[in-house]
């Protein structure tokens, strides 16, 4: 297992999109521990540990899977989808502890979710959905998956904080600073283990993405929409002819998108990123939808991943030096609240059920 920060094992993340997942093994660092994820000839998702229990080879480095079985590519042993060792070249009798372990794992929206934590607390919940990727008005107009060099914590921090828009994405999604601070209606909510946080800015210029999409005239109100739940934001933003009544939830028109932030931790300065972006306008504009995704990589992997990574390199060189919020960290400071709980939670669990030695 790397070295990870306290992240909350007991939740679900994003593994990968779908598509990425086939019968060649897929590797993935997730909460720290090495994880092979395939599907069986018959479609059957498995995630099991990315170390055969024999001599410790890694199946992702060359293992295959034929039939319903993964084969480890340094002495043949094969495993089935429950980790089960079910053949060993050779020898007849397998050992009972030839095992590897797995990993509660379910495929929704399009994606592949995975447990990391306590097996029989997943029994009965279900991941987040993401309903724009199941959505006939919704067309998928991005798809793009990041390694980012950073603390997930980072990237939750730079995602609920959205007035770094007019200096980091000028080029994009920006509007000027105005626009997102003084001028804004900014309201951020803690519910139990999510958190609300909406932007409305109204009668300001639309940002360079929304003129590329849209053949906007004058100014327009604009809304930033956003659910989170830890590993995973939902973002529903837009842009409509100032005084149409956007702000009032008044939204026939105008530019309309619903984005995916899926943030799943790996090591402790390192995570992964499952960004997609749908739209319900232009749903057959092959060029629109090229032009977005364009934008959207330099959003994402040009512009965020920039900055997160360098906080990240001058957080390392200076550890004794605090973050000093200011006042539009509310839902950074919820975030990291929700996961520090998250994480005494289970270590409070985890200790109660040791059994109690006598001294």
């Amino acid at each position: 297992m790397l070295p990870v920060n306290r992240v909350p094992r007991d939740n679900w993340y994003v593994a990968a999109f779908s598509a990425e997942v086939s019968t060649v093994p897929l590797a993935r660092t997730i909460c720290g521990d090495a994880v092979a994820l395939f599907r069986t000839a018959a479609g059957r998702l498995a995630a099991v540990e990315d170390r055969c229990i024999h001599r410790g080879m890694p199946l992702t480095h060359g293992g295959q899977c034929s039939g319903e079985i993964i084969r480890c590519p340094y002495h043949g042993l094969e495993f089935d989808a429950e980790g089960n060792c079910v053949k060993i070249p050779g020898q007849d009798r397998i050992p009972a502890q030839a095992k590897l372990i797995t990993y509660p794992i379910i495929e929704q929206d399009e994606l592949i979710w995975i447990w990391m934590g306590d097996r029989l607390k997943a029994a009965g919940t279900v991941p987040p959905e993401h309903p724009a990727h199941r959505d006939a008005r919704w067309a998928r107009a991005s798809t793009i998956f990041l390694h980012i060099e950073a603390d997930w914590q980072l990237v939750n921090d730079n995602l609920l904080d959205l007035t770094h828009l007019p200096f980091v994405h000028a080029r994009t999604i920006g509007s000027d600073a105005v626009s997102h601070t003084a001028n804004a209606n900014v309201e951020t909510r803690r519910i139990e283990r999510r958190i609300e946080y909406n932007i409305h800015m109204p009668d300001v210029d639309p940002p360079p993405m929304y003129r590329q999409a849209f053949p906007f005239t004058g100014k327009i109100d604009r809304w930033q929409e956003m659910v989170f739940v830890p590993g995973v934001f939902r973002l529903w933003t837009g842009g409509m002819d100032a005084g149409t009544g956007a702000l009032d939830g008044k939204r026939d028109g105008g530019v309309q998108f619903k984005t995916l932030h899926a943030i799943t931790p790996s090591t402790a300065t390192s995570c992964y990123y499952h960004f997609t972006r749908s739209i319900n306008f232009g749903l057959e504009d092959s060029d629109l939808h090229r032009r977005l995704h364009e934008a959207s990589v330099m959003t994402v992997e040009m512009e965020d991943k920039h900055v997160i990574e360098a906080v990240q390199q001058r957080s390392l060189q200076y550890p004794d030096r605090p973050f000093i919020d200011t006042r539009w960290d509310v839902g950074p400071r919820h975030a990291r609240r929700i996961v520090e709980e998250m994480v005494e939670e289970e270590e409070m669990q985890s200790n109660s059920s040791r059994p109690m030695t006598s001294v």
